[in-house]
């Protein structure tokens, strides 16, 4: 390191000197290109100028260019027309107007012929419009009416579909009335009487316990039957203890529509209805065909059917007659059922309501006329659902037979308004013609031919100033592009002059760059040379110190022998000792490659596992989307179903000639 130092000195002597006089050749070379660029400066500005001038001149030289070449091609159009003007004129004084007026006789009949045309195909087209129309209103009113037929074809099949179900329940339950009331009701009713539950046994189906008389009409029965409506499948209880029981049962019983339960004290003191009822001889009063033994029954009944003030009409003529008159209703009527369709309720308040009719004959004794009711019900039905399809076929034939005369009018129409369109544009192309085949005027043309003369004259004249204008301006351009040209090529040669400067002033910047790049690489080198010089002296010093200190120790131990308590055999019990147990560390402790596979395995199960989450967590995102599509879905659907209930319910209304409203709560 010692003999590098001085090699270091000199190479930055070197370097240091190189740099010098580089930097003052710079300063030399720097002040003769400021001296140049001083010098041309006032050249660019007059160069500037000529160039502006010349544009300028450049510019008026192409305006009068153009104005030039506009005169110019004015002057020949004004010759042409006035050539075309000189020839018509000599035409129209050998031939006349004689051909005119042929022609202006022959585009007024044409336009009044295509006029007759139009009119006639407008009539055509009205025609076919209303026609069209008509044709529209009858494709609504079929395809309302296959919309209505599908309505009732689903309500028929539904009908259908209940009696069948309610048929089986009966034949599966054999010759037990109760079956009448539901397949599961036998086993309730069974169950209630096995159960030892209750204060009192309930009573029900309350239909089972009422009967009609015998001779009672098959309408008198329905329209008891229908009066009781969900009363005939509901039980009694005398208490809200036997109330719960009795729910529970239901529910353990698997009833999917629990029958209604209704709680009151048990009694054997039957209703006395003698005041209150209604008594007349014109009409059947409901209460004196029914035969109720059971006195709860009865009551139940009483309060809730009302019975003894209902009235059983035939016919709706004689309801109107009867119950729309104060004086006629018979005294403490409530309502009569009319055709076991309708309720009419009485003057003052007199109305009427459609009732669909939906007694099943459970008031039967019998149970073998219960099931041929059924099955005849169930015949009926199909048999009208049978009917209901026919009609739907022909009604969707009626409609694709509007539906084909619909597009055949179309098509006409359409023949019929392109005619007119295209006779219209003949009648508008006919008049223009006529407009512009006005009758020739010989003297006119002729002053149009002098006005053109005119004209030209002064269109030659303004050419030949033009011209001259144009010659003048053309030479004042090219003094000025070669005024422009001759400075520009001065001002080139003073800047190729100028170049070889600039590259040695490029040369010598980088020179200095390279030598003050390399004294300061000798300069750090020096610097590194010391610090190790420096370092190595004092590790010298450092082990020339700690010789010393080795010395004496050996000069210690080589006079004076070290003495030991301990015997040879002890310390090599101890080392062998010492041996094994480091050993059984070695043993004891994993090595390095099963540490590293186990971390693997561990690894792989970690991500396993986290992958297994996020796709839980995918799954979960999924399912949430999809009872959110589900749910608009729902709505949908009710929405659609919603509306085709109310249309239909509305259709029936204005079959019926009845005012309603139609009322969904979507939120109860």
């Amino acid at each position: 390191e010692n003999r590098k130092l001085p090699l270091c000195e000199k190479n930055i002597e070197k370097n240091g000197i190189e740099e010098k006089n580089m930097r003052e050749r710079k300063k030399d070379v720097e002040g003769e290109i400021q001296s140049i660029a001083k010098d041309q400066k006032g050249e660019e500005t007059k160069l500037r100028d000529l160039k502006q001038e010349f544009k300028i001149k450049n510019e008026a030289a192409k305006a009068s260019r153009k104005a030039l070449n506009v005169l110019k091609r004015n002057q020949e159009k004004i010759e042409m027309t006035k050539t075309a003007l000189s020839e018509e004129i000599e035409r129209l004084r050998a031939t006349g107007t004689t051909e005119y007026e042929e022609k202006h006789m022959a585009r007024v009949e044409q336009i009044r012929k295509t006029e007759e045309m139009v009119a006639a195909l407008g009539a055509q087209s009205e025609t076919s419009s209303n026609h069209l129309n008509h044709l529209h209103a009858n494709y609504r009113e079929a395809e309302a009416r296959v919309m209505q037929l599908k309505g009732d074809k689903q309500r028929e099949r539904g009908k259908a579909m209940k009696t069948q179900q309610e048929l089986e329940a009966l034949r599966k339950g054999g010759k037990n009335k109760l079956a009448a009331f539901g397949s599961l009701m036998p086993k309730v009713v069974a169950e209630i009487a096995k159960s030892k539950k209750f204060r009192l046994a309930p009573i029900g189906p309350l239909g089972a316990h009422i009967n009609v008389k015998e001779g009672t009409s098959e309408n008198i029965a329905r329209a008891i039957e229908g009066e009781l409506g969900g009363l005939m499948h509901s039980f009694l209880v005398s208490c809200s203890q036997d109330q719960k029981e009795l729910f529970n049962l239901f529910s353990k019983s698997g009833l999917t529509h629990k029958p209604p339960i209704y709680t009151c004290q048990f009694t054997d003191r039957r209703h006395d209805i003698q005041a209150k009822r209604v008594n007349t001889d014109m009409f059947p009063v409901l209460i004196d065909y029914v035969d109720i033994e059971d006195t709860n029954v009865f009551n139940r009944v009483v309060d809730s059917g009302s019975l003894e003030r209902i009235l059983f009409i035939p016919t709706t003529r004689e309801a109107e007659a009867v119950l729309s008159k104060p004086e006629l209703v018979p005294d403490n009527t409530v309502h009569a059922t009319v055709a076991n369709s309708y309720q009419y309720y009485p003057a003052p308040n007199y109305r009427s309501y459609y009732q669909e009719d939906r007694s099943r004959g459970l008031l039967k004794a019998n149970i073998e006329e219960l099931v041929e009711q059924y099955e005849q019900q169930l015949a009926q039905e199909e048999l009208q659902e049978r009917e209901v399809e026919k009609l739907i076929k022909q009604a969707n034939e009626e409609k694709m037979n509007h539906l084909k005369q619909i597009d055949a009018e179309e098509r006409k129409l359409k023949h019929v308004r392109d005619k007119i369109r295209v006779k219209n544009n003949e009648i508008v192309n006919l008049k223009n013609d006529e407009e512009n085949e006005a009758p020739p005027d010989i003297s006119a043309f002729e002053d149009d031919l002098d006005s053109l003369k005119e004209e030209l004259d002064v269109v030659v004249t303004n050419l030949e100033e033009e011209n001259a204008k144009f010659t003048s301006a053309t030479e004042v351009a090219e003094a000025a592009k070669d005024a422009f040209n001759e400075a520009n090529e001065c001002d080139n040669a003073r800047r190729e002059g100028v170049e070889p400067l600039s590259e040695e002033l490029e040369q010598l910047e980088n020179g200095i760059k390279k030598a003050k790049r390399d004294k300061e690489y000798y300069m750090t080198k020096r610097g590194e040379y010391k610090v190790k010089i420096n370092k190595l002296v004092k590790e010298v010093e450092e082990k020339e110190e700690r010789l010393g200190e080795l010395v004496e120790k050996a000069k210690y131990w080589s006079e004076e022998r070290i003495q030991s308590r301990k015997k040879v055999d002890s310390l090599k019990r101890e080392v062998v000792k010492m041996e094994e147990s480091l050993k059984q560390q070695e043993e004891t402790q994993e090595p390095r490659e099963l540490v590293t596979q186990k971390f693997d395995s561990l690894s792989q199960l970690y991500e396993r596992a986290r992958a297994q989450v996020m796709y839980m967590d995918e799954t979960i995102t999924f399912l949430v989307s999809m009872l959110g599509q589900r749910k608009l879905g729902f709505k949908i659907i009710r929405n659609t179903t919603s509306k085709n209930i109310n249309r239909n319910f509305t259709t029936q209304l204005n079959v019926r000639q009845y005012i309603g409203k139609l009322e969904f709560d979507h939120h109860a």
